[in-house]
């Protein structure tokens, strides 16, 4: 069975973009903010979350904080065009497995999903 892997970015080039990427390896699901970020990390599991930090309705540090009060191991990497948030006090005290800065190399993606999850 395919590890399961959460897409949250607003923007829907940057999830299709990672679905289409890693569809022939994990199950991927999608959410496109922050509040279904939220909803989908709390209903379903996953292996590994890849998170957006600008999101709508809930900002993806605000997220993170929320998922990891509920489950402090799952891997996530934020996936931002905003690489000054990497030293974010937040992003610093959370536990995240990886910053991967935008635009994305996919293959520096893919080995750090496989480093952390395996396929």
């Amino acid at each position: 069975m395919k590890k399961r892997i959460l897409v949250c970015d607003d923007e829907e080039p940057i999830r299709l973009l990672l679905t289409e990427s890693l569809q022939d390896t994990y199950d991927i699901a999608e959410a496109s903010n922050g509040r279904e970020a939220l909803r989908s990390a709390t209903k379903e599991k996953f292996d590994l979350i890849i998170m957006d930090i600008k999101m709508p309705q809930v900002h993806g540090l605000e997220a993170i904080e929320r998922i990891r009060e509920r489950n402090d191991s799952i891997p996530i990497i934020i996936c931002s065009a905003y690489r000054p948030m990497e030293d974010d006090i937040v992003v610093k005290t959370s536990n995240i497995a990886s910053f991967i800065t935008k635009p994305i190399d996919i293959k520096t993606l893919r080995a750090k999903i496989f480093e952390l999850i395996g396929e």
